[in-house]
């Protein structure tokens, strides 16, 4: 699922489902399910905030004019850009 939103966020690939739901919730001010925190399906808002994280890091490290000025002003963003990378097992890789 996260790297399912961050291929979406590189390449416009389809989203995740519970990035659809967090766009949506984002967009309407509203939970999936009606009722508060409590009454959404276990682990579903989780799901959300990861996939959301996930994109929203990875289009905002896209669209920087200076990536290492970036990953040193954003610790959160690059602590998930690395995460990211070593799900996809791209971190740590030397160029040969």
């Amino acid at each position: 699922m996260i790297l399912a939103a961050a291929a979406c966020a590189d390449s416009g690939g389809p989203p995740p489902p519970e990035l659809e739901l967090a766009w949506q919730a984002r967009t309407w001010s509203t939970l999936p399910e009606p009722g508060g925190l409590r009454d959404q399906r276990a682990g579903e808002l989780r799901r959300m905030t990861a996939a959301l994280n996930a994109y929203d890091t990875i289009k905002e490290f896209h669209e920087s004019n200076n990536w290492e000025q970036w990953t040193r002003t954003h610790p959160q963003g690059r602590a998930i850009l690395a995460y990211v990378l070593r799900l996809r097992g791209e971190y740590g890789k030397q160029d040969d």
